[in-house]
């Protein structure tokens, strides 16, 4: 199963990842002698203190499974408005080889008309903790950590990490978001050769951002995914200078997935037996000129017991810029051997790691039956006071019905998406960086024949604040 609610976007990501601010110095006069001032101002020279603010408001419909309605009818699954406060330190290097970075954040609900399942939990909406991977938004401890690691460096060519943290990207391991990012237990170590960084990374555990343990997987029942060992070697850079590469190979081990459910006695009864599934990734981006981009992307998963072996996404990517404006084209197709849907991660289970593949079009959809070929286009312009608006169409057609022995979600032959954003930055002032979004889309679908209804709206208004210390 795929995202049920969102990924985060382009924006968000890039401004949590551009903050910056001062170094902290220690006293000068520390009752732990001059010694450890020392040490210390080391170790925070060129350290970074940063956060973000974030409110989520949230309506989000569907035209099938209400609670005592009928199909076709349109109500809301996520209405809420939750806040995330997020505050990240990276140090610097003491000797200059070894940190420490750490992050977390705090969440909660603003309000919260979701649906409620039979115990009164809310459902999940991804932006505040939660008692499972489903259900119990708002509920009970609401700080996380999401990155506790030490961090070292072997002069300008080797460096890694390891303890609580997030994959860099470069491989087939990438990290699930919300505002945040997910957490691997594991260890990074990375290379320069040349132009490109060789990156190996490992884990044997990941919870996923509105999730506090491990264990709040099995409660949903379905997400009752249990596995040994996620690696992943990747190789990226510039092979000229119009031409940059990624290469990634991948394992998880003694992956065990839920089978047989009783949902009325809330159990699970059957596990599938384990098996070891391995990824593959393929990127090249070519930059035509310094206005216009053609990228191809392939995110392929062998796992016997979700696909009967391969299960594959792939697609084009071309982008150009004419002064304000901008143009995006995406073409992509999915496909698996026994025809499920395809989800571009090496554990099928949503919400347990994440893949690398890069094609993501925020409209509800994730546009991945088997045999689906999928178009996506994009207008956008940038007024350069800060205001930016973009509208977007998507199409896809050509998978199998479930009478066919296709397998997933919902059961359509085609589908649209129309979505659009207005946001304006604030340029100036105390509150420079500061963003207002509003974003919308409207799903609709074309169900085979005694299909349920899988028509989908979504309205969301975001404010996001930047600070520095």
């Amino acid at each position: 199963m795929e995202s049920k609610f969102f990924k985060v976007s382009a924006l968000t990501a890039a401004m949590i990842g551009a903050l910056s601010a001062a170094p902290v110095m220690a006293a000068a006069d520390s009752a732990a002698g001059p010694e450890y001032v020392v040490a210390v101002n080391e170790f925070l020279d060129d350290s970074t203190l940063a956060g973000v603010a974030v409110v989520d408001t949230r309506s989000r419909t569907r035209t099938s499974g209400e609670p005592g309605g009928e199909d076709g009818d349109t109500w809301s699954r996520l209405n809420y408005s939750a806040y995330n406060l997020i505050l990240d330190f990276t140090s610097g290097y003491h000797n200059g080889w070894l940190g420490a970075d750490i992050g977390g954040y705090l969440s909660g609900d603003l309000y919260n008309d979701s649906l409620q399942n039979a115990k009164g939990e809310y459902l999940a909406n991804e932006i505040s903790t939660s008692n499972n991977l489903d259900w119990g938004a708002g509920e009970g401890n609401q700080v996380k950590i999401t990155k506790a690691a030490l961090k070292f460096k072997a002069g300008e060519n080797v460096d890694g990490r390891f303890g609580f943290t997030q994959s860099n990207g470069n491989g087939v391991l990438g990290n699930v978001w919300s505002f945040v990012p997910g957490t691997y237990r594991g260890a990074e170590l990375n290379a320069n050769i040349g132009n490109f960084k060789a990156t190996y990374f490992i884990a044997d555990q990941f919870t996923a951002p509105w999730l506090l343990s491990k264990n709040d997987y099995a409660p949903a029942l379905w997400s009752d995914t249990s596995w040994g060992i996620a690696h992943s070697l990747g190789l990226q850079g510039n092979a000229t200078d119009a031409l940059y590469l990624q290469f990634g190979i991948g394992q998880v081990t003694d992956i065990q997935y839920a089978n047989g459910i009783d949902w009325g006695a809330d159990k699970v009864t059957s596990y599938h037996d384990k098996t070891d599934t391995t990824g593959y990734k393929v990127y090249a981006k070519y930059n035509i000129n310094e206005n216009m981009s053609l990228a191809y992307d392939f995110y392929g998963v062998n796992d016997d017991v979700q696909y009967d072996g391969l299960g594959y996404t792939t697609g084009l990517s071309f982008n150009a810029k004419f002064g304000q404006f901008s143009w995006m084209t995406d073409l992509q197709y999915a496909k698996s051997d026994n025809d499920r849907d395809v989800n571009p991660r090496m554990i099928y289970t949503y919400g347990m790691t994440n893949g690398t593949y890069s094609l993501w079009w925020d409209a509800l959809s994730d546009w991945n039956k088997s045999g689906e070929v999928s178009i996506y286009n994009r207008l956008s312009y940038d007024q350069g006071n800060g205001w930016n608006y973009y509208l977007g169409l998507g199409y896809g057609s050509g998978s199998k019905s479930a009478a066919d022995g296709a397998m997933g979600d919902w059961d359509y032959e085609s589908e649209y998406a129309v979505n659009g954003t207005v946001s304006y930055s604030v340029q100036n002032g105390a509150l420079k960086g500061s963003t207002l979004r509003l974003h919308a889309t409207m799903l609709e679908r074309d169900e085979f024949a005694g299909a349920v209804s899988a028509d989908e709206t979504d309205l969301r208004f975001q404010v996001i604040i930047p600070y520095t210390f």
